[in-house]
């Protein structure tokens, strides 16, 4: 993964790059405060949303809840995708520079 952003500790979106090496996930769900939505630019991945599996495809989109997902590619190629998170709430946020 790799944030996207300018650096400005003042920003409220960035974008995270995310690429997915074949048959990889992320493990169990993932929490956080904020809310995200992203795409899919290459490959395929899994998203897992409260127990239900989502096949996921090149430019489909997918809304992501805060506590959301076990996503893994396919075991055929690498999986890329774009997300925007919005940031927690000030007290908890630590801004890291691409």
């Amino acid at each position: 993964m790799k944030l996207v952003h300018n650096g400005n500790p003042n920003r409220t979106l960035a974008m995270i790059f995310e690429t997915y090496q074949p048959g990889t996930t992320t493990g169990e769900r993932i929490k956080h405060q904020g809310e995200e939505i992203g795409t899919i630019l290459e490959g395929e991945i899994v998203l897992t949303i409260n127990g239900q599996p989502y096949h996921l495809v090149a430019g489909k989109a997918m809304p992501l809840i805060p506590a959301y997902r076990t996503a893994s590619a396919t075991p055929r190629q690498a999986s890329a995708a774009l997300s925007v998170p919005t940031p927690p709430p000030r007290s908890n946020y630590h801004s890291v520079p691409a």
